[in-house]
C-alpha cells in the first residue's frame, strides 16, 4: 500500500507555526505523511486527524502508532470537523491543515474506480458508506446534469458531446466498469493519445468530485474551521484543482475584508470586521526540484491565513 509523498511539507509546517502544547488538526490525513511530520515537529503537540477512508485509517494508524498518546484519529468526513471535535471536548485549535484531492493509493487501487488506467468498478467513493457512485451518475443523470458535472468539475470543453454520447450508449448497455467509459471516449475522440488521456482525466475528475460532493463540502467546512481557530491560529490549505483554489481564495479574501459596502457609501453600514490575515498574497507553489521528484506537486497551490 503506497500513499503519495506529502507536497510542500516544509512550507505546510512553517505555515502552521506550531508552538508548544498546540492542538493541530489534519483534516485530510490520508497516508499520514503530513500528520507524522506535525507530530515529529514538536513533542508537546496533540493532533486530531480526520479521514473517511477505512483503508487510509488502517494504514495511517500503524504509521502513527509511535505517537499514540498524542494523536486522535477520527474516521469521518472533514465536513463534520466541528461536531466531531466537540465530541472530544475540543472547541478551539491552533492550526488546521487541508491537503485536498485524492491520494495516490486511491488512484492506484483499481477496485476503488478512481482511475482510467486500470479496469475496475465505477465507484469513486472516498467514504465507502456513501450511496452515490460514478456508475449511478453515468447511468441515471440527465443529459443536462451530466453536462454540468463534466463542464463545471472537469472543465472539459466537450462536456455536452461526452454527456450526449453517454446518454445514447446507456440506452443499449449500462456502464459498469471503467473500461466501458474508456472505450466510449476513445472511440469518439480518435485524435492523439495525449489528448484522449486529458479528456479521460477531466471526466474522471469530474465524476469523483460529484460522487464525493467535494466542492460543497469544502465551502461549508471553511467557516467552521475559521470559527474553531484560536486567535493567531493558522489555516493552511493545499489544493490541486482550480475550482478548489478559487473557493479557498475567495473565502480568505472575504474574511480578510474590513468592510463590504459599495465604494460610494460615505460610511460603513455592513458592520463587517476582518477575521483573517492572508499570509500568502499569491499561493505558494512547489519548486522545480520537488516537481521533478514528485509529479503530484506540479498543480499544487498552498494558501495560508491567520485568525485575527
Amino acid at each position: 500500500m503506497t500513499y503519495h509523498i506529502p507536497v510542500m511539507l516544509k512550507e505546510c509546517l512553517a505555515g502552521l507555526n506550531i508552538h508548544d502544547n498546540a492542538i493541530i488538526v489534519d483534516a485530510t490525513m490520508g497516508g499520514g505523511g503530513h500528520s507524522e511530520a506535525i507530530l515529529e515537529s514538536n513533542p508537546t503537540v496533540h493532533l486530531y486527524a480526520f479521514d473517511q477512508d477505512p483503508d487510509a485509517i488502517e494504514f495511517a494508524s500503524k504509521r502513527l502508532s509511535p505517537y499514540s498518546g498524542r494523536v486522535t484519529i477520527i474516521e469521518d468526513n472533514f465536513a463534520k470537523l466541528r461536531t466531531r471535535l466537540a465530541f472530544q471536548e475540543i472547541n478551539r485549535v491552533d492550526g488546521i491543515l487541508f491537503d485536498l484531492g485524492v491520494s495516490s493509493f486511491q488512484i492506484d487501487e483499481a477496485r476503488r474506480g478512481f482511475t482510467f488506467s486500470q479496469d475496475g468498478p465505477l465507484d469513486m467513493r472516498m467514504d465507502k458508506k456513501g450511496e452515490l457512485t460514478a456508475e449511478i451518475i453515468l447511468n441515471e443523470y440527465s443529459l443536462d446534469a451530466l453536462t454540468k458535472v463534466i463542464r463545471d468539475y472537469g472543465e472539459e470543453k466537450s462536456a455536452w458531446k461526452i454527456a450526449k454520447l453517454i446518454v445514447k450508449e446507456r440506452e443499449e448497455r449500462k456502464f459498469r466498469t471503467s473500461n466501458d467509459l474508456n472505450k466510449l471516449i476513445q472511440a469518439n475522440f480518435q485524435i492523439n493519445p495525449k489528448f484522449i488521456t486529458k479528456i479521460l482525466s477531466r471526466v474522471y475528475q469530474a465524476l469523483r468530485i460529484e460522487v464525493n460532493q467535494e466542492m460543497e463540502v469544502l465551502t461549508s467546512v471553511l467557516k467552521d474551521a475559521l470559527n474553531i481557530l484560536n486567535p493567531g491560529g493558522r489555516l493552511v490549505i493545499e489544493s490541486y484543482h482550480s475550482l478548489e483554489d478559487k473557493i479557498v481564495k475567495d473565502f480568505m479574501k472575504f474574511e480578510s475584508l474590513e468592510c463590504t459596502c459599495p465604494p460610494n457609501f460615505p460610511i460603513c453600514n455592513c458592520g463587517k470586521k476582518s477575521t483573517l490575515k492572508i499570509l500568502t498574497r499569491k499561493p505558494l507553489v512547489a519548486d522545480i526540484s520537488e516537481v521533478n521528484d514528485n509529479n503530484r506537486s506540479r498543480s499544487a497551490k498552498l494558501r495560508i491565513a491567520e485568525k485575527l
